[in-house]
């Protein structure tokens, strides 16, 4: 029995739409450079969001760009929890265009690029 394709189309349309809306947008690259931030931090409860199942364009602090899907924006809040080096891979991948540190400057336990050097 053959279909009729004004029924085809909008079935075809639909699992497509699916297919996009499960596959991961975020650039490998960048979700590794993301998660091994975190790994940094020592703390598993920092960034707690950046699940490594999870596309890193979900995540929370993180901002990609719609089109390429590289990350653009990187905003980590410092407090009390986090400490020791920020990472030397910020910039992720070359692609980062804002990097949200500036609360960096009230938590002394944190050292390293772009802040004052660790000791």
């Amino acid at each position: 029995m053959k279909l009729p394709l004004h029924f085809l189309l909008p079935l075809l349309l639909l699992s497509t739409l699916l297919c996009l809306s499960s596959s991961e947008l975020c650039h490998p690259e960048d979700k590794k450079v993301l998660l091994d931030i975190k790994k940094a931090f020592n703390d598993p409860y920092v960034l707690s969001s950046w699940d490594p199942k999870a596309d890193c364009c979900h995540w929370l602090c993180v901002e990609c760009d719609p089109t390429s899907h590289r990350i653009i924006t990187l905003t980590i809040m410092a407090d009390n929890k986090i400490s020791g080096p920020i990472p030397p891979q910020i910039p992720v991948g070359g692609k980062l265009q804002r990097f949200d540190y500036s609360s960096y400057f009230h938590n002394r336990c944190l050292c390293g690029a772009p802040l004052p050097s660790c000791k």
